[in-house]
């Protein structure tokens, strides 16, 4: 992907009196791009934005030449090795012809002073509100596309950088957020706290599940840090406990896992992790991928991960397991209140001693539909859940070495949501019917609450009906997470 923005570079002024140009007919003498004479040069305009893209880069005395003989003219320009934007600064035209490697450029400035003037002027409240209200209505992808636009705009406005930093948080970017809250000397408590996530995180929990087949109690603990402007890097270790209902003569005590993970951003809100796992006591190691293209609103996702350490089914609790994923999914809003989701893939399941494995469809779906905004939000949810048994394999009893058993559960709840104060509540309650057998109430609460500056907690209970391998029937669960940031809380 070629990345086309950079960060804004203040262009000199001209010597010529700003007032020579109040009369539009006056036009500025041509200033020239030009690039090596075996250079290949393609320009695109779009909406009077210039597009160059080339083979061979541009001297940067030919830059700074060009950038002396427009000077005020230039709104916006960027560049890298293999690619440059232009755009005029507000108020004035820009016409254009090529000659080969070498463009030719006649800016014209605004027909009055009173549109120069408006040059400098600030972004309209009108603006300013509409990306409020994509960022509000949930599409922070488009949001923030508009917020930068406005931002290149207004390179003097404040409101329009800090619309453009609250933007990027909205949409997960904590790390740019981060930057723009820096260079804005922001030292309210969302900019100290953004400001402190983004260096990373340390965390411990806790989640408790009980099942009628399987229940399982872990413990855990991960720090994630950022490296340079791009990458994180984590590691953490997990603890298990479980008992299931087998007739096995022994039962294992526990079960440890060591994770490790490095994760990549780039621009156009693509995410790329790489994951490895490893079972202590078993010797089950295994590791995959993780992708997200596109922001909350309009993303796809896949992930590929083979012979990760699981302990979902009774016969992996006591003879160790692994399990391999292939999945795919989307995500998109179709109105601001109703958005839906979709993910297909397979699974396998396997022991550590490679005895056979197990193999299954997997799919889910899901929509919400938001009624109300204000506190308290509501809305509905209907999910859809199905794993679909293709392959058992079978032991010397003819029994299947990992029993397993199809399932389809399709959920509808009520979903009610809201800050009170500084505490973040989220609450959902319905009823859950599984298509080959079993029904019942399925509903949870969780609470999130940011502590001072860098430390969060979390909480979540519940029960479900929603059945899983190694979990039939109705089930109890619990969470707690106790996080805190690395970055500087100053």
């Amino acid at each position: 992907m070629i990345i086309l923005f950079f960060c804004l570079a203040d262009a000199p002024v001209l010597t010529i009196p700003r007032t020579v140009f109040v009369d539009g007919r006056i036009v500025t003498s041509e200033s020239r791009l030009a690039w090596p004479d075996d250079a290949l040069v393609r320009i695109e305009d779009r909406d009077g934005e210039l597009v160059a893209r080339f083979d061979r880069p541009i001297a940067p005395a030919r830059l700074a030449a060009f950038r002396e003989a427009a000077g005020d003219a230039i709104g916006d320009l960027r560049w890298n090795d293999d690619s440059l934007v232009l755009r005029p600064a507000a108020g004035w035209t820009m016409r254009w012809r090529q000659t080969g490697p070498v463009v030719a450029l006649a800016f014209s400035p605004p027909a009055d002073g009173a549109l120069l003037e408006a040059a400098d002027d600030s972004a309209s409240d009108a603006e300013l509100a509409a990306i409020e209200a994509d960022v509000a209505a949930g599409y922070p992808g488009s949001a923030l596309r508009a917020a930068t636009s406005l931002a290149q705009r207004y390179p003097a406005d404040r409101r329009a950088a800090r619309l453009l930093a609250d933007t990027r948080l909205a949409q997960g970017d904590v790390r740019g957020a981060a930057r723009a809250y820096r260079a804005l000397a922001a030292d309210d408590l969302t900019a100290r706290r953004t400001i402190a996530a983004a260096a990373g995180s340390a965390s411990i929990g806790v989640t408790a599940r009980d099942g009628s087949d399987l229940a399982q109690t872990e413990f855990g603990a991960r720090i994630d840090a950022a490296v340079g402007g791009t990458l994180d890097v984590g590691g953490g270790v997990r603890h298990l406990v479980s008992s299931g209902a087998t007739a096995a003569p022994t039962e294992r005590s526990g079960d440890t896992v060591v994770d490790a993970s490095l994760a990549a951003a780039f621009d156009g809100a693509v995410r790329i992790q790489l994951f490895a796992s490893a079972a202590i006591d078993d010797a089950v190691t295994g590791g995959g991928a993780r992708i997200t293209a596109g922001a909350a609103d309009a993303q796809f996702r896949a992930t590929l991960s083979r012979h990760m350490p699981d302990y979902s089914t009774p016969a992996q609790v006591l003879a160790g397991g692994y399990l391999s994923r292939a999945l795919i999914g989307v995500t998109y809003r179709l109105t601001p209140g109703v958005v839906a989701q979709g993910d297909i893939g397979a699974y396998r399941y396997g022991l550590a001693n490679g005895s056979g494995a197990s193999d299954t469809i997997v799919a889910s779906a899901g929509v919400d539909y938001l009624i109300r905004r204000q506190f308290p939000a509501l809305g509905l949810t209907y999910r859809f859940d199905a794993e679909y048994v293709q392959r058992m394999h079978l032991g010397a009893d003819r029994l299947a070495v990992i029993p397993l058993a199809t399932r389809e559960n399709h959920t509808i709840q009520g979903l009610a949501s809201g800050a009170i104060g500084a505490v973040q509540m989220t609450a959902l309650a319905g009823w859950t019917v599984d298509r080959f057998g079993g029904d019942g109430p399925t509903a949870s609460l969780g609470l999130a609450a940011p502590i001072a500056v860098a430390w969060r907690v979390e909480g979540s209970g519940g029960i479900t009906s929603i059945a899983r391998q190694g979990f039939a029937g109705r089930q109890l669960y619990a969470r707690a997470l106790l996080t805190r940031s690395l970055g500087d809380t100053q």
